[in-house]
């Protein structure tokens, strides 16, 4: 088993690369063997990377993102997944050679980063953080693929004014479909956002019952970022429905996406830099110290009390 998850290990950069050549090739040529083959090359792959993410969970028995090269190889995943939904479901894949370009860069780096040291945060043995930490990188995976189909709705339109009639103007799907692409992928993220806040509200109470009471007591739902992520699903959710019952189309529309996508990092940069929060992922460096929550749940594991945190099953 560990010499197939190995060679899968190696593989999978080549696969990602061979999918976003595969891809360029359709933008530039067009040809209809490229078409034919890229949206099944790009899904067998995405089914092989989950089957081996799952294999690895199962024998780490944590959530594999515990490293540099895991982080970033479960990101590429996430990226590669989330676009191929989005095609299918609008049947435009010109767009293919961007995001499956940046999902091999990922996975490049991801193997330049190496294995690394495994972070034995018991955070990531916890199946409740494994599938909030799951969804929360879903759906900031879709509201990132909005931003990018409003910013080549903008490049396009742009494009248009000016007459420019260059590849892009003759590659890229119309304005109304990449506004629609935007569109779908904020529908994915709002519903992603809000499964991950739910179950990060269940598994906090739930880990407050775990800790010590010292700890226990930081663990808030008034938490800078917890309510950052509640105002961010908010704002896209009122986009929606400005978009289906307001008739917000158009420039104006994708304008909207692009500025609250940056007034997302600006604000999630911001907490993460300049506000307490307990709401941090486990670090992806182990010789990082762990912060207190970590290291309250690795006293109770190690002592062995009632406290000590769930492994997977």
């Amino acid at each position: 088993m560990n010499t197939a998850l190995t060679l899968i290990t190696i593989l999978l950069p080549l696969g990602y690369a061979a999918v976003w050549a595969d891809y360029l090739w359709l933008f530039y040529t067009d040809h209809p063997w490229a078409r034919r083959t890229c949206s099944r090359l790009a899904g067998s792959l995405v089914l092989l990377h989950v089957a081996a993410i799952v294999v690895r969970a199962v024998g780490l028995q944590r959530l594999p993102m515990g490293t540099q090269s895991e982080f970033l190889a479960a990101l590429a995943l996430a990226l590669m997944g989330t676009y191929l939904v989005i095609e299918r479901r609008l049947r435009a894949k010109q767009t293919g050679f961007l995001t499956t370009g940046a999902a091999a860069l990922l996975m490049l780096l991801a193997s330049l980063a190496g294995p690394g040291t495994a972070n034995t945060s018991p955070l990531l043995h916890d199946p409740g953080f494994a599938g909030h930490a799951v969804l929360v990188l879903l759906a900031y995976t879709a509201l990132s693929l909005s931003f990018l189909y409003a910013i080549l709705y903008l490049v396009l339109a742009r494009q248009l004014m000016r007459r420019q009639f260059g590849l892009l103007f003759r590659r890229l799907p119309a304005l109304e479909t990449l506004e629609r692409m935007s569109v779908v992928a904020v529908e994915m993220g709002v519903p992603l956002l809000f499964l991950a806040l739910a179950l990060g509200h269940l598994w906090m109470y739930d880990l407050a019952d775990r800790v010590d009471p010292k700890m226990a007591a930081t663990l808030t739902p008034w938490d800078p970022k917890i309510l950052l992520s509640w105002v961010i699903f908010l704002a896209y959710t009122a986009g929606l429905v400005g978009h289906r019952f307001w008739g917000w189309r158009g420039r104006r529309m994708n304008i909207m996406a692009v500025a609250a996508y940056i007034a997302v990092v600006l604000g999630m940069g911001a907490i993460h830099h300049f506000f307490p929060t307990f709401h941090k992922f486990p670090t992806l460096d182990a010789a990082v110290a762990p912060d207190p929550l970590e290291r309250s749940l690795a006293r109770h594991a190690a002592t062995g009390s009632p406290l000590e945190t769930r492994e997977w099953r």
